[in-house]
């Protein structure tokens, strides 16, 4: 069975030993335009669905294990919880700087920063408990605390974020999904500028930008490795969109081989 998004209907199937897909909505859609396909009713788009399955063959789904959904529900929530402390700061700045002051509105903002602060405290501790318990998870996350950068709090988005990805063999396919994997545009003659894709998990994204502007001011291989790249002439942003993605293929190699960060690891050179 394919269905086009997680649900707990994914689970249900699931659990009643049906093999499922759950493939992203929009590829179905884009299907959809490939046919031709005109008018919208259930009966049209449960065929859809049907013909998309038989046709592209997406990959089975099998369920996140349950401490990584847990801890992918408390990221989620403290994501939410920072963004609000970012939007009330800022209001916080605008009432400070009016003409006139309300006391009222400006003793209601900080009852809600406390508030929000407070929560987030709450938030982090429970993040901090989730991976503290002994097992697979625990090991995961201090594997990848080895890389420079990556703090508990962004190994914990990582595992939370590629959990369902145990099937991937290859780094590339995590920087992809990361939307980190560079786009050629290229036509005849014309060669376009290269970007990254963004089409994929934007906070596993966000988190590792956040990581390689924290590493590109390290003084170690990685640093270095930034720097090079700023020397060669690439734009700052641009090399940190680089740095990014090798920090998540180190990431990667760190959890498929189970061995910790070794600043100090050469790759063996292939067989001529």
């Amino acid at each position: 069975m394919t269905i086009e998004h997680t649900s707990p209907l994914s689970q249900e199937v699931y659990s009643a030993g049906f093999a499922v897909s759950v493939v992203n909505a929009a590829q179905i859609k884009f299907f959809a335009k490939s046919l031709l396909r005109r008018g919208k009713t259930d009966k049209m788009d449960a065929e859809l669905i049907a013909r998309y399955g038989a046709t592209m063959r997406p990959a089975r789904w099998t369920p996140t294990d349950e401490c990584l959904e847990s801890l992918r529900a408390l990221v989620h929530e403290r994501d939410a919880v920072v963004e609000l402390i970012t939007l009330e700061k800022g209001r916080h700045h605008a009432l400070d700087h009016r003409h006139v002051v309300q006391d009222v509105g400006v003793r209601l903002c900080d009852e809600r920063l406390a508030l929000l602060t407070q929560q987030r405290e709450q938030l982090n501790t429970a993040i901090q408990d989730a991976i503290a318990l002994p097992g697979r998870l625990h090991v995961q996350i201090d594997l990848l605390a080895s890389v420079p950068g990556i703090g508990q709090l962004t190994a914990a988005v990582l595992l939370s974020e590629t959990g369902h990805l145990d099937d991937m063999h290859r780094s590339e396919q995590w920087t992809a999904y990361a939307g980190l994997s560079p786009v050629p545009r290229q036509s005849g003659a014309m060669v376009g500028r290269c970007r990254i894709s963004k089409i994929g998990n934007a906070r596993l994204r966000r988190a590792m930008y956040m990581s390689a502007v924290t590493v590109s001011r390290l003084s170690n291989p990685l640093g270095a490795y930034y720097r090079r790249l700023v020397e060669q002439g690439k734009p700052k942003k641009v090399a940190l969109i680089a740095l990014a993605r090798k920090l998540l293929r180190i990431c990667f190699a760190v959890l498929k081989t189970a061995q910790p960060f070794d600043p100090a690891y050469q790759r063996p050179l292939k067989a001529t």
